[in-house]
């Protein structure tokens, strides 16, 4: 997955230094799984890049891989980053999650509860960092437990077991991707 990764980065390393457009990739490895772009959106500021496994759809998928690309032209630190997140999620109920900056680098990690129009519960895990040149480009892997542990746990507990067998493993194989580049 590393060495994808890392190709993958410095291609688009050089295209954003050079400015002209390059298409980003038609598939990313993550966990040896591989995910095809199904979904690519660019508003001029922000570009998103939605990766899923050939068997799920947009409607209907369990794990997902997003690249997003901030070219930054309001020059948001990562700290600024941290706050506005914050924010947004506190005004939007949502109750465990993470943002924190280690080596230059935003980590952040947000557990959704299940609704009514989303009855799974989603973990999504993230590590962005801003280039020089390009903006600021985050990586982003989701999941969704389709049927909780234990129907008799607590949320607190289903919360605890996310935190632990999900989000700690996917942070720490996070840490050992370097972004070094830009794609688009």
């Amino acid at each position: 997955m590393n060495k994808i990764l890392a190709m993958l980065t410095a291609l688009l390393l050089s295209a954003c230094v050079s400015h002209s457009r390059v298409n980003v990739p038609e598939y990313i490895k993550h966990h040896e799984k591989s995910y095809y772009l199904v979904s690519a959106v660019d508003l001029e500021t922000v570009a998103r890049y939605f990766y899923l496994p050939k068997e799920h759809t947009v409607e209907n998928w369990q794990s997902a891989v997003e690249l997003l690309h901030d070219r930054n032209r309001e020059k948001r630190s990562l700290s600024d980053r941290i706050t506005l997140r914050r924010h947004v999620y506190q005004n939007n109920g949502v109750k465990q999650f993470n943002l924190y900056l280690k080596d230059n680098e935003l980590y952040s990690f947000v557990i959704y509860e299940p609704t009514e129009k989303n009855p799974t519960w989603q973990v999504d895990i993230a590590k962005g960092k801003e280039i020089p040149f390009c903006g600021f480009i985050q990586y982003q892997y989701s999941f969704k437990l389709m049927k909780a542990p234990t129907s008799a746990m607590s949320k607190h507990k289903i919360e605890r077991y996310l935190k632990k067998y999900i989000v700690d493993k996917e942070i720490a194989q996070l840490e050992q991707y370097k972004i070094v580049g830009c794609y688009q």
